[in-house]
Formats: C-alpha cells, structure tokens, sequence
C-alpha cells in the first residue's frame, strides 16, 4: 500500500504533517477524517531519508497502555477510546499507525489482529499478551502489567543515560584537544624549531612525525573505514551466518558482552513470565521472546530450547543444554518447574539479571571516568612537554 505524506488541520484549525498509508487520495481523506483531521493537500511519498522519524518511541507506547488500560476499566467501547488516544497524540506518525489501528478495528478485526499487521511498534510479544487478554477478558490487568514494564525500562535507559553524560563529555574533550595538538599545535611547533636551525628533541620528533601522518593519511584512512563499515553493513544484511557470528562476538567482549548478554537474558525472561502470568502457553510464549531477543545467537539457542520442551524434555533441562543461564538460575527455574511456579521463577531470574547487568555497566563507566581523565592529562602532558623542551634550547642558545 503506497504512502502518501500530507498537510491536514485538526479541530482547532492548526496544520499537521505527517505521512500515512492509503490506497489513493480520497482512502487518505477518508482515513484521515477518522481521525478528526481534515485534508489539506497531500503527495507520495518518497524514500523516507537517513532521518526519518521512528514510528512510535517509548512513552508513546506508555501512553498507550495507559490510555487503553483506562477504556478496559471504564468498559468503555475500544473504538471511541481509541479515536479520543489519535486526537491526543503528538507523534504524527504514531497518530497515522493509531488511524489505521482503528480502521482495522472499524473493518471487524480484533485488536490483536490490527496491532499484528504493525511489527514494527508492536512486537510478537506485545500481541501475543493482547490475543491472550483478549481471551481472557483481562485487559485492564495487561495494560497495566505492560505500563508497568515499560516504565521500568524507561527509568533504566534515563540513568544510564545520566552515566554516559561524563564519558561522553570526556570523550570529546579528548578528541578535540588530540586534533588541535596535531592539527594546528605541532605543525607551527615544527615550522619554528626549523626556522631557528635547533636540534628537535625525541619527544617532538614523535609528535611532528604523528602530526604528519594525521594530516597526510588520515582522510583516506577514514574513507576507508566509511567503505568497509557500509560493506560490512550490507553483508550482515545478505548474510545471515555473518550477523550471527558478529553477535557471538558481542556476546564475548569483556565487561560488555557480559552485562550485553545479561540485560537480554533479563528482558526475555521477564517477557516469559509476563506472558505466562498472561495465560499465554508455554511454548507460543518461548517463541514469541526468542524473536523479540535483539541476538541471533539467544535467538537460536532459545529455539532449540522450544524444541527440546515440544520433544518432552523439562523446561531447566533444555535451557541448561543451550548453556544460556548459570547453574544458580537453574535451579531457582527447575524449583519453580517442580512448584508449579514456573512464572515466579523467572521473575526472580529476571531480577537477578537485571541487576548484574545494571551493576556491570555502572562498574564499567565509573572505570571509564577516571581512564579518560588519565588519558587527556596525558595529552596534556605530551603537549607540554614537546612544545617547553625546544623553548628551553632556544633559550639556552640565547646569549647573556
């Protein structure tokens, strides 16, 4: 279906723009009167740009749960609701994915069904906990639940995003007095050490010298690596085993690769357990969190655990066989497993995760703090040092 981008005017006459996906000009008119606005002028679409606006970010999907949670509460008609949310939304793209959410609705489709057809916002686990709801006339109590996990996830990427503040600070700052030492510092150094015929020490003999190759290599040395990065970019796209094995990679980097594989491990086992609380089966719920695991490698190995359970085999037997979880969480799922409480198992295994994660990351970047002022001081230092060391022979040669 072809998208169109458009000028429209809501009730209180101020313009919108945004793009939306319709069969023709008069499906785009009649879609966008749906959602309360009134058609302006409109064109197709084209390409869509490196910086084209994400569909939905976090708090949009926030505000939605929250919004539908309280329609399931007032048993209000999901419809109605669902038109008064469009009105209400600022994201204009969301808006135009909430439009054709409720023109799916208004065709006779369930919910879940609508949110499928737009994976791209809604995952295989949001819709496979919306079908579940669904059947079980429990959606205040899902919407709720699912609140709840995104505001946790919300919280969790604010503070490390307070964390990386200073090293990313101190990054810059190290970049930058790194290009003003070898782009403007060292060369008037060399122009005025030669200019007065003196011997140049070993220490500004090193800086010239990488000053030098900075200045005569480094633009081919970085269209290099924009080539090889795009070519890289490319072959995981075509390359299945090749995306995978990158992933591997990750999964071993040291200190990131450990809290990388925890802070997945966390978010799967969560889901699972939402899901199962949800009354979702066991294996539909274990093949919905391995496609919305961000690794092709936990991807994998969460399949072949599915296959193994389908075969008859023990939920902490076919984990423990993929060599994802520790010999602690293990046992904390084979208790619940036996229990009967499998659910609140890998809530705690969750928990447990997540705190490892968060702990290995805070640990990293307050390592990375003090390994970033060292290396500006050394920096700094270098300057200092090859810049005073030929001044001191000029003055030395001065007579008295």
């Amino acid at each position: 279906m072809p998208r169109f981008r458009y000028l429209a005017a809501d009730s209180r006459g101020q313009r919108v723009r945004g793009d939306l996906s319709a069969l023709n000009d008069v499906d785009l008119d009649l879609r966008l009167r749906r959602g309360g606005l009134t058609l302006i002028r409109a064109r197709p679409a084209t390409g869509g740009g490196l910086w084209r606006p994400r569909h939905a970010s976090r708090r949009d999907l926030i505000s939605f749960c929250f919004h539908m949670q309280q329609i399931a509460r007032a048993n209000a008609p999901l419809l109605e609701g669902l038109k008064e949310l469009i009105d209400s939304t600022e994201n204009s793209r969301f808006r135009d994915l909430l439009t054709l959410v409720a023109d799916d609705l208004e065709g006779g489709k369930l919910l879940s069904e609508a949110l499928a057809a737009h994976p791209q916002v809604f995952d295989h686990v949001f819709v496979a906990l919306v079908r579940a709801a669904e059947k079980s006339d429990r959606m205040e109590a899902l919407f709720a639940r699912l609140e709840s996990r995104l505001k946790q996830q919300e919280e969790l990427h604010a503070e490390f995003t307070r964390l990386l503040i200073y090293p990313s600070l101190a990054s810059v700052a190290v970049l930058a007095a790194a290009g003003v030492l070898l782009f403007y510092l060292t060369p008037k150094l060399a122009m005025l050490v030669h200019s007065l015929h003196l011997p140049m020490p070993a220490t500004t003999r090193a800086l010239v010298g990488a000053s030098e190759l900075a200045r005569d290599h480094l633009p081919w040395l970085m269209s290099l690596l924009l080539l090889a990065g795009a070519g890289l970019a490319f072959a995981l796209r075509r390359s299945a085993a090749l995306a995978e094995r990158l992933d591997g990679v990750l999964l071993v980097l040291p200190t990131v690769g450990t809290a990388l594989r925890k802070h997945i491990l966390a978010r799967v086992t969560g889901l699972l357990a939402l899901l199962l609380q949800s009354g979702v089966g066991l294996l539909d719920a274990l093949r919905a969190c391995a496609e919305s695991a961000d690794n092709r490698v936990i991807q994998r190995k969460l399949r072949a655990a599915g296959q193994l359970i389908s075969a008859g085999g023990g939920v902490s037997d076919s984990l423990g066989r993929q060599g994802l979880f520790p010999p602690l969480v293990l046992r904390m799922v084979h208790s619940g497993e036996s229990n009967g409480a499998l659910a609140e198992a890998l809530e705690n295994v969750a928990w447990f995760f997540e705190r490892d994660s968060r702990e290995t990351l805070t640990r990293a970047l307050k390592l990375l703090e003090p390994a970033l002022a060292a290396l500006l001081g050394l920096l700094l230092a270098l300057l200092l040092l090859a810049v005073f060391l030929p001044v001191y022979q000029i003055i030395g040669e001065l007579p008295l």
